[in-house]
């Protein structure tokens, strides 16, 4: 019943698959695969920054990212007198803070060319191949759907405060309508940074794809009529209350 009036009402069925311990094994077994899979191919998208620098400034300080080289931590030189608007120049009367450096590790293709013995096709060296190449500090995070790269790096600059090396943990997130280009950056903690990256080059791999959004399926309601001699005053109120949706859109726009 709804507002005194009989209704039928169509609920949509949703059916949960069973599962018992070998469906879980082996969902498990595949979830682990997957994130080997995407975490070398997250790793083989993003190689092509090398060589590329991103700059982001905040207020007194820029920040530099250099793939597979650090990220810095500096006051930009005031623009003129040969100094650019952008990207900004390091001030050399300031102090430089280095956040992280990338410990280098060499690529499967440059192996490919020192070792002879590595002579397959690059489809055919398996997995973990790939990640023994990668630094460790290379890792797949996922939040709910949504599946990231990050690189924590260390070997900064010492900390005055803590007396050890400032880090820095780099996030990769997928960004289809964005260049190369650094988000954000925080500091967590003493010395210790947060800084985020959003790429199209990562979107060209589906598990880092933002997820979608799931809809609920929707419960679909007919009024019940007693007799065919209601319909004329049930198409009345129906059109009355069209009416009365009319007039409150066009009075709140």
């Amino acid at each position: 019943m709804l507002k005194d009036r009989p209704y039928l009402c169509q609920i949509p069925s949703v059916s949960i698959p069973s599962q018992n311990e070998t469906t879980r094994a082996k969902d498990k077994a595949e979830e682990a695969a997957e994130i080997a899979r995407a975490t070398d191919r997250g790793w083989e998208l993003l190689k092509d920054m090398e060589g590329h620098c991103m700059y982001f400034i905040s207020g007194w300080w820029s920040y530099s990212f250099c793939y597979n080289t650090d990220v810095k931590q500096f006051h930009q030189l005031p623009p003129g007198k040969g100094a650019p608007n952008f990207p900004p120049m390091e001030d050399p009367s300031t102090p430089t803070y280095v956040l992280g450096r990338f410990e280098r590790y060499p690529h499967p293709d440059s192996d490919r060319k020192a070792n002879p013995r590595i002579d397959a096709p690059k489809e055919d060296i398996p997995p973990s191949f790939h990640s023994a190449h990668q630094s460790p500090n290379t890792q797949l995070r996922a939040k709910g759907d949504l599946r990231y790269l990050v690189q924590k790096l260390s070997g900064g600059t010492t900390c005055d405060l803590t007396g050890r090396d400032r880090k820095v943990e780099v996030q990769f997130h997928c960004h289809p309508q964005s260049s190369d280009r650094i988000g954000w950056i925080k500091e967590v903690s003493t010395c210790s940074y947060l800084m985020v990256i959003y790429t199209p080059r990562l979107c060209n791999d589906i598990a880092f794809l933002p997820p979608r959004e799931n809809k609920a399926a929707p419960i679909t309601c007919q009024e019940i009529l007693a007799s065919t001699s209601d319909i004329p005053e049930w198409r009345a109120r129906k059109q009355a209350e069209a009416e009365r949706k009319m007039v409150a859109a066009s009075s709140s726009g």
